[in-house]
Protein backbone atom coordinates (compact mmCIF):
# COMPACT_ATOMS: atom_id res chain seq x y z
CA UNK A 1 0.00 0.00 0.00
CA UNK A 2 1.17 3.49 -0.61
CA UNK A 3 1.39 6.13 2.06
CA UNK A 4 -2.04 7.61 1.37
CA UNK A 5 -3.48 4.15 0.97
CA UNK A 6 -2.11 3.14 4.33
CA UNK A 7 -3.12 6.40 5.92
CA UNK A 8 -6.68 6.11 4.70
CA UNK A 9 -7.08 2.34 4.66
CA UNK A 10 -5.38 1.56 7.92
CA UNK A 11 -6.92 4.62 9.49
CA UNK A 12 -10.23 4.13 7.88
CA UNK A 13 -12.24 1.70 9.90
CA UNK A 14 -12.99 0.19 13.16
CA UNK A 15 -15.15 -1.83 15.44
CA UNK A 16 -17.48 -1.02 18.23
CA UNK A 17 -17.82 -2.48 21.68
CA UNK A 18 -18.13 -2.17 25.38
CA UNK A 19 -15.19 -1.64 27.69
CA UNK A 20 -14.80 -0.31 31.21
CA UNK A 21 -12.54 2.64 30.66
CA UNK A 22 -11.00 3.93 33.82
CA UNK A 23 -7.90 5.89 34.60
CA UNK A 24 -6.27 6.47 31.22
CA UNK A 25 -7.49 9.34 29.07
CA UNK A 26 -6.83 7.13 26.05
CA UNK A 27 -9.14 4.43 27.45
CA UNK A 28 -11.93 6.95 27.83
CA UNK A 29 -11.49 8.01 24.21
CA UNK A 30 -11.56 4.42 23.00
CA UNK A 31 -14.69 3.70 25.05
CA UNK A 32 -16.49 6.76 23.67
CA UNK A 33 -15.52 5.84 20.12
CA UNK A 34 -16.81 2.30 20.32
CA UNK A 35 -19.92 3.31 22.21
CA UNK A 36 -20.79 5.80 19.48
CA UNK A 37 -20.22 3.26 16.68
CA UNK A 38 -22.22 0.63 18.55
CA UNK A 39 -25.08 3.08 18.86
CA UNK A 40 -24.89 4.00 15.19
CA UNK A 41 -23.80 7.58 15.93
CA UNK A 42 -20.95 7.89 13.44
CA UNK A 43 -20.84 11.68 13.71
CA UNK A 44 -20.04 11.30 17.40
CA UNK A 45 -17.48 8.61 16.56
CA UNK A 46 -15.57 10.84 14.14
CA UNK A 47 -15.66 13.74 16.60
CA UNK A 48 -12.80 12.01 18.40
CA UNK A 49 -10.63 11.94 15.25
CA UNK A 50 -7.53 14.06 14.75
CA UNK A 51 -7.58 16.64 11.96
CA UNK A 52 -5.95 14.21 9.56
CA UNK A 53 -8.32 11.38 10.49
CA UNK A 54 -11.33 13.59 9.78
CA UNK A 55 -10.65 13.05 6.10
CA UNK A 56 -12.76 9.95 6.82
CA UNK A 57 -16.35 11.21 6.99
CA UNK A 58 -19.07 9.78 9.24
CA UNK A 59 -20.73 8.32 6.15
CA UNK A 60 -17.44 6.75 5.07
CA UNK A 61 -16.92 5.19 8.48
CA UNK A 62 -20.49 3.86 8.52
CA UNK A 63 -20.17 2.41 5.02
CA UNK A 64 -16.96 0.63 5.88
CA UNK A 65 -18.35 -0.64 9.18
CA UNK A 66 -21.46 -2.00 7.48
CA UNK A 67 -19.40 -3.76 4.81
CA UNK A 68 -17.11 -5.49 7.26
CA UNK A 69 -19.33 -6.49 10.12
CA UNK A 70 -22.77 -7.03 8.60
CA UNK A 71 -22.34 -10.81 8.86
CA UNK A 72 -20.86 -10.84 12.35
CA UNK A 73 -24.01 -10.02 14.29
CA UNK A 74 -24.28 -7.26 16.89
CA UNK A 75 -21.28 -6.18 18.91
CA UNK A 76 -21.59 -7.63 22.41
CA UNK A 77 -18.51 -6.39 24.29
CA UNK A 78 -14.97 -5.14 24.01
CA UNK A 79 -11.87 -5.24 26.18
CA UNK A 80 -8.56 -3.37 26.13
CA UNK A 81 -5.84 -5.95 26.68
CA UNK A 82 -2.56 -4.33 25.57
CA UNK A 83 -0.97 -0.95 25.06
CA UNK A 84 2.34 0.29 23.75
CA UNK A 85 3.90 3.74 23.89
CA UNK A 86 4.77 5.24 20.52
CA UNK A 87 7.03 8.20 19.65
CA UNK A 88 5.65 11.73 19.88
CA UNK A 89 3.28 11.15 22.78
CA UNK A 90 0.89 8.52 21.49
CA UNK A 91 -0.28 5.12 22.70
CA UNK A 92 -1.24 2.15 20.55
CA UNK A 93 -4.13 0.36 22.26
CA UNK A 94 -5.11 -3.18 21.29
CA UNK A 95 -8.78 -4.00 21.80
CA UNK A 96 -10.56 -7.33 21.59
CA UNK A 97 -14.07 -7.11 20.16
CA UNK A 98 -16.72 -9.77 20.67
CA UNK A 99 -19.58 -10.10 18.20
CA UNK A 100 -22.34 -12.66 18.19
CA UNK A 101 -20.64 -14.59 15.38
CA UNK A 102 -16.96 -13.98 16.02
CA UNK A 103 -14.22 -12.05 17.78
CA UNK A 104 -11.78 -9.59 16.24
CA UNK A 105 -8.83 -7.46 17.33
CA UNK A 106 -8.43 -3.77 16.65
CA UNK A 107 -5.69 -1.23 17.26
CA UNK A 108 -6.33 2.41 18.09
CA UNK A 109 -3.57 5.03 18.24
CA UNK A 110 -4.49 7.88 20.60
CA UNK A 111 -2.57 11.09 21.32
CA UNK A 112 -1.74 11.02 25.04
CA UNK A 113 -2.26 14.73 25.74
CA UNK A 114 -5.25 15.55 23.55
CA UNK A 115 -7.03 12.19 23.51
CA UNK A 116 -7.47 12.48 19.74
CA UNK A 117 -7.60 9.30 17.67
CA UNK A 118 -4.72 9.35 15.19
CA UNK A 119 -5.33 5.99 13.51
CA UNK A 120 -7.57 2.94 13.55
CA UNK A 121 -6.96 -0.59 12.40
CA UNK A 122 -8.88 -3.83 12.73
CA UNK A 123 -8.05 -7.40 11.89
CA UNK A 124 -10.48 -10.25 11.28
CA UNK A 125 -9.46 -13.93 11.20
CA UNK A 126 -8.26 -15.06 7.80
CA UNK A 127 -10.35 -17.53 5.84
CA UNK A 128 -8.84 -20.08 3.47
CA UNK A 129 -9.40 -19.61 -0.28
CA UNK A 130 -10.49 -22.59 -2.36
CA UNK A 131 -7.14 -22.80 -4.16
CA UNK A 132 -5.24 -23.25 -0.90
CA UNK A 133 -5.11 -26.96 -0.06
CA UNK A 134 -3.75 -27.21 3.47
CA UNK A 135 -3.27 -30.98 3.11
CA UNK A 136 -0.48 -30.28 0.60
CA UNK A 137 1.79 -28.14 2.75
CA UNK A 138 2.81 -27.40 6.31
CA UNK A 139 3.99 -24.27 8.11
CA UNK A 140 7.10 -23.45 10.11
CA UNK A 141 7.77 -20.44 12.33
CA UNK A 142 11.04 -18.63 11.58
CA UNK A 143 12.78 -15.36 12.35
CA UNK A 144 14.31 -13.11 9.70
CA UNK A 145 17.38 -10.90 9.81
CA UNK A 146 19.27 -9.10 12.54
CA UNK A 147 16.00 -7.77 14.00
CA UNK A 148 14.64 -11.33 14.32
CA UNK A 149 11.38 -10.52 12.58
CA UNK A 150 8.70 -13.18 13.13
CA UNK A 151 7.86 -15.04 9.94
CA UNK A 152 6.16 -18.06 8.48
CA UNK A 153 7.43 -20.59 5.96
CA UNK A 154 4.84 -22.61 4.09
CA UNK A 155 6.51 -25.77 2.79
CA UNK A 156 5.05 -28.30 0.34
CA UNK A 157 4.74 -31.82 1.69
CA UNK A 158 6.98 -34.37 0.03
CA UNK A 159 10.58 -34.54 -1.03
CA UNK A 160 12.34 -31.36 -2.13
CA UNK A 161 14.21 -29.36 -3.00
CA UNK A 162 11.44 -26.96 -4.01
CA UNK A 163 11.46 -23.56 -5.73
CA UNK A 164 10.99 -20.74 -3.23
CA UNK A 165 9.70 -17.19 -3.13
CA UNK A 166 10.12 -14.37 -0.60
CA UNK A 167 7.22 -11.92 -0.21
CA UNK A 168 7.89 -8.16 0.22
CA UNK A 169 5.04 -5.94 1.47
CA UNK A 170 4.03 -2.45 0.52
CA UNK A 171 4.55 0.72 2.58
CA UNK A 172 3.48 1.06 6.17
CA UNK A 173 3.76 -1.27 9.18
CA UNK A 174 2.45 -4.44 7.52
CA UNK A 175 2.24 -7.84 9.14
CA UNK A 176 3.37 -11.00 7.35
CA UNK A 177 -0.09 -11.48 5.79
CA UNK A 178 -0.10 -7.88 4.51
CA UNK A 179 -3.42 -7.53 6.30
CA UNK A 180 -5.64 -4.76 4.94
CA UNK A 181 -9.06 -4.54 6.50
CA UNK A 182 -10.64 -7.98 6.34
CA UNK A 183 -8.18 -9.26 3.74
CA UNK A 184 -4.88 -11.13 3.99
CA UNK A 185 -3.38 -11.18 0.47
CA UNK A 186 0.04 -12.57 1.41
CA UNK A 187 -1.55 -15.45 3.33
CA UNK A 188 -3.60 -16.19 0.20
CA UNK A 189 -0.51 -16.14 -2.02
CA UNK A 190 1.48 -18.32 0.37
CA UNK A 191 -1.25 -20.95 0.61
CA UNK A 192 -1.91 -20.90 -3.12
CA UNK A 193 1.73 -21.26 -4.15
CA UNK A 194 2.65 -23.84 -1.51
CA UNK A 195 -0.34 -25.93 -2.65
CA UNK A 196 1.44 -25.94 -6.02
CA UNK A 197 4.87 -27.00 -4.81
CA UNK A 198 6.55 -23.68 -3.88
CA UNK A 199 8.12 -22.78 -0.53
CA UNK A 200 6.96 -19.30 0.51
CA UNK A 201 8.51 -17.04 3.17
CA UNK A 202 6.55 -14.13 4.56
CA UNK A 203 7.44 -12.08 7.65
CA UNK A 204 6.33 -9.09 9.70
CA UNK A 205 7.96 -5.84 8.64
CA UNK A 206 10.40 -4.16 10.98
CA UNK A 207 8.06 -1.19 11.33
CA UNK A 208 5.26 -3.57 12.38
CA UNK A 209 7.31 -5.57 14.88
CA UNK A 210 8.94 -2.52 16.46
CA UNK A 211 6.21 0.09 16.72
CA UNK A 212 8.42 2.45 18.72
CA UNK A 213 10.80 3.01 15.80
CA UNK A 214 10.99 6.69 14.94
CA UNK A 215 9.43 7.11 11.51
CA UNK A 216 11.39 10.34 11.07
CA UNK A 217 14.63 8.37 11.17
CA UNK A 218 13.65 5.14 9.39
CA UNK A 219 15.18 4.93 5.90
CA UNK A 220 14.02 3.00 2.84
CA UNK A 221 16.82 0.52 3.45
CA UNK A 222 15.71 -0.04 7.03
CA UNK A 223 12.01 -0.22 6.22
CA UNK A 224 12.19 -2.65 3.29
CA UNK A 225 15.49 -3.54 1.64
CA UNK A 226 17.75 -4.80 4.45
CA UNK A 227 15.21 -7.31 5.74
CA UNK A 228 14.23 -8.41 2.23
CA UNK A 229 17.86 -9.23 1.45
CA UNK A 230 18.21 -11.06 4.76
CA UNK A 231 15.07 -13.09 3.98
CA UNK A 232 16.43 -14.23 0.60
CA UNK A 233 19.73 -15.22 2.15
CA UNK A 234 18.00 -17.10 4.94
CA UNK A 235 15.88 -19.12 2.57
CA UNK A 236 18.87 -19.87 0.35
CA UNK A 237 20.58 -21.57 3.28
CA UNK A 238 17.82 -24.20 3.58
CA UNK A 239 18.37 -27.72 2.25
CA UNK A 240 14.76 -28.06 1.07
CA UNK A 241 15.12 -25.05 -1.25
CA UNK A 242 16.31 -25.35 -4.86
CA UNK A 243 19.01 -22.69 -4.69
CA UNK A 244 18.84 -21.90 -8.41
CA UNK A 245 15.07 -21.30 -8.25
CA UNK A 246 14.62 -18.57 -5.65
CA UNK A 247 12.27 -15.71 -6.57
CA UNK A 248 11.40 -12.37 -4.97
CA UNK A 249 7.80 -11.14 -5.08
CA UNK A 250 6.89 -7.60 -4.05
CA UNK A 251 3.61 -5.72 -3.82
CA UNK A 252 3.12 -1.98 -4.31
CA UNK A 253 6.11 -0.16 -2.75
CA UNK A 254 7.66 -3.59 -2.17
CA UNK A 255 7.27 -4.32 -5.88
CA UNK A 256 9.02 -1.09 -6.80
CA UNK A 257 11.99 -2.04 -4.59
CA UNK A 258 12.11 -5.71 -5.59
CA UNK A 259 14.81 -5.20 -8.25
CA UNK A 260 17.16 -3.70 -5.68
CA UNK A 261 16.50 -6.50 -3.20
CA UNK A 262 17.12 -9.08 -5.95
CA UNK A 263 20.39 -7.41 -6.93
CA UNK A 264 21.72 -7.19 -3.38
CA UNK A 265 20.68 -10.77 -2.60
CA UNK A 266 21.75 -12.19 -5.97
CA UNK A 267 21.60 -14.64 -7.53
CA UNK A 268 17.83 -15.01 -7.87
CA UNK A 269 15.90 -16.79 -10.60
CA UNK A 270 13.38 -14.03 -11.22
CA UNK A 271 11.16 -11.37 -9.70
CA UNK A 272 7.41 -10.79 -9.55
CA UNK A 273 6.18 -7.21 -9.29
CA UNK A 274 2.56 -6.88 -8.19
CA UNK A 275 1.25 -3.34 -8.81
CA UNK A 276 4.63 -1.54 -8.83
CA UNK A 277 4.50 2.25 -8.61
CA UNK A 278 6.10 4.32 -11.33
CA UNK A 279 5.03 7.87 -10.55
CA UNK A 280 6.67 9.85 -7.77
CA UNK A 281 5.11 9.19 -4.39
CA UNK A 282 4.02 12.81 -3.67
CA UNK A 283 2.16 12.83 -7.01
CA UNK A 284 0.44 9.55 -6.13
CA UNK A 285 -0.66 10.90 -2.75
CA UNK A 286 -2.21 14.01 -4.31
CA UNK A 287 -3.97 12.04 -7.03
CA UNK A 288 -5.37 9.57 -4.51
CA UNK A 289 -6.67 12.46 -2.40
CA UNK A 290 -8.40 13.90 -5.46
CA UNK A 291 -9.82 10.50 -6.36
CA UNK A 292 -11.32 9.90 -2.92
CA UNK A 293 -12.74 13.41 -2.74
CA UNK A 294 -12.80 13.54 1.06
CA UNK A 295 -10.54 16.57 1.56
CA UNK A 296 -11.84 20.11 1.64
CA UNK A 297 -10.68 22.33 -1.26
CA UNK A 298 -8.45 24.25 1.15
CA UNK A 299 -6.74 21.13 2.49
CA UNK A 300 -6.35 19.66 -0.98
CA UNK A 301 -4.74 22.90 -2.21
CA UNK A 302 -2.30 22.82 0.71
CA UNK A 303 -1.50 19.16 -0.01
CA UNK A 304 -0.76 20.06 -3.62
CA UNK A 305 1.55 22.90 -2.57
CA UNK A 306 3.41 20.65 -0.12
CA UNK A 307 3.74 17.88 -2.73
CA UNK A 308 5.11 20.35 -5.29
CA UNK A 309 7.65 21.62 -2.79
CA UNK A 310 8.64 18.07 -1.94
CA UNK A 311 8.89 17.01 -5.59
CA UNK A 312 11.18 19.98 -6.25
CA UNK A 313 13.37 18.88 -3.30
CA UNK A 314 12.79 22.23 -1.60
CA UNK A 315 11.15 20.88 1.54
CA UNK A 316 13.47 20.64 4.59
CA UNK A 317 14.66 17.05 4.99
CA UNK A 318 13.18 16.71 8.48
CA UNK A 319 9.74 18.09 7.59
CA UNK A 320 7.04 15.42 7.64
CA UNK A 321 4.74 14.65 4.72
CA UNK A 322 2.10 11.96 5.29
CA UNK A 323 3.96 10.27 8.10
CA UNK A 324 7.48 10.27 6.65
CA UNK A 325 10.21 12.91 6.53
CA UNK A 326 11.13 14.60 3.26
CA UNK A 327 14.45 12.75 3.40
CA UNK A 328 12.56 9.46 2.90
CA UNK A 329 11.02 10.72 -0.36
CA UNK A 330 14.35 12.10 -1.53
CA UNK A 331 15.89 8.69 -0.91
CA UNK A 332 13.21 7.03 -3.03
CA UNK A 333 13.73 9.58 -5.82
CA UNK A 334 17.47 8.83 -5.90
CA UNK A 335 16.89 5.13 -6.63
CA UNK A 336 16.67 4.06 -10.28
CA UNK A 337 14.88 0.74 -9.88
CA UNK A 338 14.18 0.47 -13.61
CA UNK A 339 17.91 0.60 -14.37
CA UNK A 340 18.54 -2.01 -11.69
CA UNK A 341 15.81 -4.23 -13.16
CA UNK A 342 17.32 -3.91 -16.65
CA UNK A 343 20.66 -5.07 -15.31
CA UNK A 344 19.39 -8.12 -13.45
CA UNK A 345 19.21 -10.34 -16.52
CA UNK A 346 16.47 -12.48 -14.98
CA UNK A 347 12.82 -13.05 -15.93
CA UNK A 348 10.42 -10.39 -14.60
CA UNK A 349 6.66 -10.70 -14.23
CA UNK A 350 4.72 -7.43 -13.78
CA UNK A 351 1.01 -7.75 -12.97
CA UNK A 352 -1.71 -5.19 -12.36
CA UNK A 353 -5.44 -5.06 -11.63
CA UNK A 354 -7.65 -2.96 -13.91
CA UNK A 355 -9.65 -1.57 -10.92
CA UNK A 356 -6.53 -0.47 -9.04
CA UNK A 357 -6.83 3.26 -8.29
CA UNK A 358 -3.55 3.37 -6.33
CA UNK A 359 -1.29 1.99 -9.05
CA UNK A 360 -2.72 2.99 -12.42
CA UNK A 361 -1.97 2.31 -16.08
CA UNK A 362 0.52 5.17 -16.12
CA UNK A 363 2.64 3.39 -13.51
CA UNK A 364 2.68 0.16 -15.51
CA UNK A 365 3.60 2.02 -18.72
CA UNK A 366 6.55 3.52 -16.86
CA UNK A 367 7.94 0.03 -16.28
CA UNK A 368 7.00 -1.21 -19.74
CA UNK A 369 8.81 1.68 -21.41
CA UNK A 370 11.83 1.39 -19.15
CA UNK A 371 12.17 -2.35 -19.80
CA UNK A 372 11.12 -2.25 -23.45
CA UNK A 373 12.85 -4.78 -25.64
CA UNK A 374 13.66 -7.21 -22.84
CA UNK A 375 12.19 -10.55 -23.90
CA UNK A 376 12.33 -11.78 -20.31
CA UNK A 377 9.78 -9.21 -19.13
CA UNK A 378 6.09 -10.21 -19.09
CA UNK A 379 3.34 -7.71 -18.26
CA UNK A 380 -0.26 -8.69 -17.56
CA UNK A 381 -3.36 -6.78 -16.46
CA UNK A 382 -6.20 -8.63 -14.73
CA UNK A 383 -9.69 -7.29 -15.47
CA UNK A 384 -11.85 -6.41 -12.48
CA UNK A 385 -9.17 -6.70 -9.78
CA UNK A 386 -8.22 -3.99 -7.29
CA UNK A 387 -4.90 -3.08 -5.65
CA UNK A 388 -5.06 -6.23 -3.52
CA UNK A 389 -5.79 -8.32 -6.63
CA UNK A 390 -9.26 -9.08 -5.30
CA UNK A 391 -12.24 -8.99 -7.65
CA UNK A 392 -14.81 -6.22 -7.46
CA UNK A 393 -17.20 -4.18 -9.55
CA UNK A 394 -18.04 -0.54 -10.06
CA UNK A 395 -16.11 2.47 -8.85
CA UNK A 396 -13.27 1.29 -6.58
CA UNK A 397 -13.16 2.79 -3.08
CA UNK A 398 -11.05 2.29 0.05
CA UNK A 399 -14.10 0.84 1.81
CA UNK A 400 -14.09 -2.28 -0.37
CA UNK A 401 -10.85 -3.45 1.25
CA UNK A 402 -12.87 -4.10 4.37
CA UNK A 403 -15.19 -6.58 2.67
CA UNK A 404 -13.62 -10.05 3.02
CA UNK A 405 -12.23 -11.52 -0.20
CA UNK A 406 -9.28 -13.42 -1.61
CA UNK A 407 -6.55 -12.84 -4.18
CA UNK A 408 -8.01 -14.00 -7.48
CA UNK A 409 -7.21 -17.60 -8.47
CA UNK A 410 -5.98 -16.45 -11.88
CA UNK A 411 -3.26 -14.38 -10.19
CA UNK A 412 -2.10 -17.39 -8.17
CA UNK A 413 -2.05 -19.48 -11.35
CA UNK A 414 -0.03 -16.92 -13.28
CA UNK A 415 2.59 -16.56 -10.54
CA UNK A 416 2.84 -20.33 -10.09
CA UNK A 417 3.27 -20.81 -13.83
CA UNK A 418 5.95 -18.11 -13.96
CA UNK A 419 7.89 -19.82 -11.18
CA UNK A 420 7.41 -23.30 -12.66
CA UNK A 421 8.74 -22.14 -16.03
CA UNK A 422 11.64 -20.28 -14.37
CA UNK A 423 10.24 -17.11 -15.91
CA UNK A 424 8.79 -18.54 -19.10
CA UNK A 425 5.57 -17.19 -20.55
CA UNK A 426 2.85 -17.66 -17.93
CA UNK A 427 0.29 -20.19 -19.04
CA UNK A 428 -2.00 -20.81 -16.08
CA UNK A 429 -3.94 -17.57 -16.37
CA UNK A 430 -5.39 -18.37 -19.75
CA UNK A 431 -6.85 -21.56 -18.39
CA UNK A 432 -8.24 -19.73 -15.35
CA UNK A 433 -10.35 -17.15 -17.18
Amino acid sequence: MFVLGVAFLALAILPAARCAAKGHTEDVTVDKLFSAIRDGDFSAATSHFSARMKALSPAGLKGSWDQVYASQGPLLSWKIFARQSLPKGADEITVQLRFRQSTANSMVVVASQTGEIKSLLFKLPATVPSYSDETRFHSEDVTVGAYKLPGTLTIPNGKGPFPAVVLIQGSGPNDRDETVGANHPFADIAGGLSSRGVIVLRYDKRTYTYRNLDAQKTTVDEEVIQDGVAAVRMIRARRDVAHDRIFVLGHSLGAMLTPEIAKKASPVAGIVMMAPSGRKLPQIIVEQARFMGQMSPEKLAQLERDAAELSAHKMPTTQSFFGAPASYYYDLDARDEVAIARGLGVPILIIHGSRDYQVIDEDIRYWQNGLKGDAKVHVDTFPGLNHLFIAGAGQPTPAEYYAPGHVDAAVIGTIASFIANAGGTPGAKAASH
